[in-house]
């Protein structure tokens, strides 16, 4: 049996939906456990640029940190790095 392209789009966006309320979940437990609050982010390039793969690119870009480094006071982590 083939779905649909609306019913496919329909799972797609149910499962970001269940996936986006466990990363608000583990968050929440990460800034518990660790007795400071976190922001996690989901950020995605919006052209082809960044369709090689390259997390760390995006990351950069979005905070414009590329020439700079890390913003001062805040601790950085890039939970899905490129291999």
């Amino acid at each position: 049996m083939s779905l649909s392209d609306h019913e496919r789009h329909a799972i797609l966006d149910n499962q970001v939906r269940e996936w986006t309320f466990e990363l608000k979940r583990l968050a929440s437990q990460i800034s518990s456990e660790k007795g400071v609050n976190c922001a996690v982010a989901v950020i995605s390039g919006s052209n082809e640029d960044y369709s090689d793969g390259a997390p760390e690119l995006i990351l950069e870009d979005a905070l414009r940190v590329g020439s700079h480094g890390w913003p001062a006071g805040f601790e950085i982590e890039l939970l899905n790095p490129s291999i």
